[in-house]
């Protein structure tokens, strides 16, 4: 990339970090209680600032933080997590009340990403969502779960005596929030595999099949911008000793060695993985070429 790219690109970021400040000291300044807004990581905005300054060379790491408020005695926690890109891309948010069911907290997470993507993409706009919400979340609570949310997941069969194991591919994973619950309904549902965070993100579930498929009818009901089951690995019951891959469930991180800024995975380091768990067929199936050098 020659250097007029570069410090193209550089002051597109630098214009997009900068709103991403002015726009979260403005919501401080608005939610100054302590436990009203909650950085994931207290480093983040000193990143930003030295970058801005134009005292690291490296982009920093996504804006990821959760706003607590009060709308008609229901607790909202909203998880928000700011692409480097932002507001040029769509900002990751995801809502949970204390007072809604699986179906409405989906319900009212795909409304208000079809209200950002419609009304104000290319534009600071968690302000804005926030007010969308204070506005609308009453109207949630009379929403019942339809006939619709009860399909079967990603149309799947399922039978009762088989181990299932799944791959998912998604877009990219960062929101910690989304993490956590990956996380914690596996191990909920004593489902083993891992969960690979950042872009892209990919996550391998195993146990049996009526599990994996609960686990998965809850995870891709979130807010995704793409999250789609690239492979299924089904086998009788009686072969789980002999096909089962992992015996826990766990996050895991393949940072590049020459860029441990870098928000993409090292694909070489992963390959290395799945070939040692005996899965290089299936690192070649999702990504559709091998990784070796």
């Amino acid at each position: 990339m020659c250097a007029k790219s570069e410090n193209s690109v550089r002051d597109i970021i630098i214009d997009c970090l900068t709103q991403q400040l002015s726009e979260f000291e403005l919501l401080k300044s608005m939610y100054s209680i302590d436990s009203e807004i909650v950085l994931t990581d207290n480093t983040s905005i000193d990143n930003m600032r030295t970058f801005l300054k134009n005292e690291s060379e490296y982009t920093p790491n996504h804006l990821d933080f959760i706003i607590n408020i009060l709308v008609s005695g229901m607790k909202l926690e909203i998880c928000i997590n700011l692409p480097t890109l932002y507001p040029n891309e769509e900002p990751d948010i995801y809502v949970r009340c204390n007072k809604f069911n699986r179906y409405q907290e989906s319900k009212i997470n795909s409304d208000l990403s079809h209200y950002i993507k419609s009304n104000h993409l290319g534009e600071v706009c968690i302000y804005t969502a926030i007010s969308w919400l204070q506005d609308n979340t009453d109207a949630y609570q009379e929403k019942n779960e339809d006939n619709d949310f009860n399909e079967k997941a990603d149309e799947l069969n399922l039978n009762e005596n088989k181990f299932l194991r799944m791959w998912i591919y998604s877009h990219h994973i960062y929101n910690t929030k989304k993490r956590d619950e990956i996380v914690k309904k596996a191990k909920e549902l004593k489902l083993t595999g891992f969960c690979m965070p950042g872009k892209p993100g990919i996550v391998c579930i195993e146990g049996i099949d009526s599990s994996c498929n609960e686990w998965w009818k809850d995870i891709k009901s979130m807010n995704w911008k793409k999250i789609t089951i690239k492979k299924t690995e089904l086998f009788d019951i009686a072969e789980q000793k002999l096909q089962q891959k992992f015996y826990n469930f766990e996050e895991l991180f393949f940072k590049h060695s020459s860029n441990k800024m870098s928000k993409h995975c090292d694909m070489g380091e992963f390959s290395k993985f799945m070939e040692k768990h005996g899965l290089s067929q299936v690192f070649k199936d999702i990504f559709g070429f091998d990784n070796h050098n």
